[in-house]
């Protein structure tokens, strides 16, 4: 009895122990079958999720290409907008240029006719002398010393005023937007109907001088010590610059001075206004009867 009770222990741990084995042989396959199973649904949420962000991407770039075609589209309007504006303004320049050019042209014509005349009167005289010997060997001494006449040498321009050099350098330049112009020619230009007026000849500035309304004078400037003809623009242009000026008109004398006829109001004293024009070192040696007597340096003659 016993061997008996001995043995059936063993044979209940034997079953028991196989019914175990089968159980976690089955809870094995169930827990791979599980992992299999998450993994697969989580593969399907990923290339779901891929889907929906792959397609916000691509929104996200259609936009963003949209908006660098605007953003192209508005530059390039920018650029002939601009490229527009330069191209005005450089040929406005050239309009300003010509004309200090030409003035520069008539000025040296003056000088010429001047000189011409002042020779032709030279050699009137002489031979008003010469004519009046009866002496051969006087009047062969006499007609030796008949005067040359006067030599004739180039025009050079001479180079553009600064304030058209700045203007056009801005205009030159790509790094920068042009400033905003008002009509009135802020910029330093100067308007059509005050450009048309600064090319009167002086004799018109005398007649309207004469004939001037109550409160306008009109004073000669007659100034030594310019050369080039650029500074000779400049200085008309800075007269015409000075509070209470009117208009300014140039014409050349007959010992290389240069009148400038300033139209000007009652109030105004170029005599103490010129010699604040920068650059020349402009000095009044003498005012009388409306006519000032001026001394000035040329800056173009130190180059």
């Amino acid at each position: 009895m016993n061997e008996t009770a001995a043995r059936h222990p063993n044979r209940f741990l034997a079953d028991l122990t196989q019914a175990m084995r089968t159980t976690a042989e089955m809870a094995r396959q169930g827990t791979i079958e599980q992992a299999q199973a998450d993994a697969k649904a989580y593969v399907e949420r990923l290339h779901a999720r891929t889907e929906d962000e792959a397609a916000s991407l691509r929104k996200a770039a259609d936009t963003d290409v949209s908006a660098i075609r605007d953003w192209s589209k508005a530059e390039m309007e920018r650029i002939r907008v601009e490229t527009e504006q330069r191209v005005t303004r450089r040929r406005e320049l050239l309009g300003q240029e010509l004309q200090e050019y030409n003035s520069g042209i008539e000025l040296e014509v003056q000088r010429v006719e001047k000189r011409v005349s002042g020779f032709e009167e030279e050699v009137a005289q002489f031979f008003e002398q010469l004519l009046q010997e009866a002496d051969p060997t006087i009047f062969a001494s006499m007609a030796a010393q008949m005067p040359d006449p006067p030599a004739f040498t180039d025009f050079a321009n001479g180079s553009l005023t600064a304030d058209l050099r700045a203007r056009r350098d801005q205009i030159m330049r790509t790094d920068i937007a042009l400033p905003d112009v008002s009509p009135s020619g802020s910029n330093g230009a100067q308007p059509a109907a005050k450009r048309a007026s600064d090319d009167e000849d002086a004799a018109a500035q005398r007649n309207a001088a004469a004939a001037k309304p109550a409160g306008r004078e009109s004073t000669q400037v007659v100034v030594v010590g310019l050369v080039s003809v650029a500074s000779i623009a400049t200085f008309k242009r800075q007269l015409g610059r000075l509070p209470g000026v009117k208009n300014v008109g140039v014409s050349s004398g007959p010992d290389g001075e240069f009148i400038f006829t300033v139209g000007h109001s009652a109030d105004t004293s170029l005599s103490t206004l010129i010699p604040t024009l920068p650059a020349f070192q402009a000095r009044v040696v003498n005012e009388h009867d409306g006519v000032l007597n001026v001394s000035a340096h040329d800056p173009e003659a130190e180059g």
